[in-house]
């Protein structure tokens, strides 16, 4: 059977952060968090590649690679990264060849 990406951004994402301000920051935006992460998803299946300058210039994103992670981490999607030739940063993207063998996507 194929897997397939079927995120459930209904449900509570369980995150620690390292001190008790950062937790209650966490635990105040959790809602906001999960609204970037489905933004997110869907710039990523349409193909976009992101840099954390266009992710706040296109999205208001403010930490791309936090929402990268936890799009892997929380919603198992198969993200991916790569540093960009000549420059000093990284490219954020899901590669949409390996998603050949996926059955289906909801966002």
């Amino acid at each position: 059977m194929n897997p397939s990406i079927d995120p459930d951004f209904t449900k509570k994402i369980i995150h620690i952060e390292n001190n008790q301000d950062s937790q209650k920051f966490f635990e105040k935006n959790t809602k906001h968090f999960t609204k970037q992460c489905r933004t997110l998803l869907r710039a990523y299946l349409r193909g976009e590649r992101l840099t954390t300058l266009s992710a706040i210039v296109n999205y208001g994103i403010g930490d791309l690679r936090r929402r990268h992670k936890d799009l892997i981490d929380d919603y198992k999607v198969p993200c991916t990264s790569r540093w960009i030739k000549g420059k000093r940063c990284k490219e954020y993207f899901i590669d949409l060849d390996s998603l050949k063998n996926i059955k289906s996507c909801q966002v």
